[in-house]
């Protein structure tokens, strides 16, 4: 393997960012961690400069959702990694369908997962974290679709007037966004008169985590 494979890091946890970032860099097959950052628009600042491969926390508290990021990475020549629980959830299988090149289980342990990286970036992927790609969902969304809809079907359910302050958009534009993503959900045979079914619809299409994740990891 050659040192001159370039790693980021992109995690919620300056902790294990640190912590990851030291294992990876020390034993006999070092790696390169080029970024370090806590946030995805901390890690946007060094766009230009994304490394061959990427590690992104699944659940970074921010207003992209994963599979968004994915496909900005796989844009721009990175193979994004992603630590989170649920490998074989429809979310993490949406996301290998997206290009994630792998999942890892935060339960790994830190020096279990600096050597999974490590062998993936040898182009060695162990079974342990596989994706099996999600199959073509039931509505594909573009970038802002999936946005503004994950972003509305969360705990937080924040009104469009707020969504559009945060998103830099107009109310209206919001709005429709949301009314045509329920209207092809219904196309779709899924029922989205409320917000919860709006919810279960992407969740089952692996476009969001299901909320009990969120719970179950101790995160709001």
């Amino acid at each position: 393997m050659s040192t001159a494979t370039r790693i980021d890091l992109v995690h919620t946890s300056p902790v294990v960012t640190t912590a990851l970032r030291r294992e990876l860099q020390s034993g006999p097959q070092p790696l390169r961690v080029t970024t370090a950052v806590h946030a995805w628009v901390d890690f946007q600042r060094e766009w230009d400069f994304a490394g061959d491969y990427v590690v992104v926390d699944a659940q970074l508290d921010d207003h992209l959702p994963l599979a968004v990021k994915v496909r900005a990475l796989r844009r721009l020549g990175s193979h994004p990694i992603v630590i989170g629980p649920g490998r074989h959830s429809p979310f993490a299988r949406r996301a290998g369908a997206e290009g994630a090149t792998a999942w890892i289980e935060p339960t790994q342990g830190l020096g279990a997962t600096a050597d999974t990286i490590r062998a993936i970036a040898a182009g060695r992927t162990p079974d342990i974290a596989r994706i099996e790609p999600a199959g073509a969902p039931d509505v594909r969304l573009t970038d802002r679709q999936l946005q503004v809809l994950a972003l509305f079907v969360a705990a937080r359910g924040h009104s469009p007037a707020h969504l559009a302050r945060v998103l830099a958009l107009r109310t209206e534009t919001v709005r429709s966004h949301i009314e045509r993503g329920r209207a092809r959900y219904r196309d779709a045979g899924h029922a989205t008169n409320n917000r919860a079914a709006l919810r279960s619809a992407l969740v089952a299409d692996g476009w969001t985590y299901d909320p009990q994740v969120w719970i179950d990891s101790g995160r709001p």
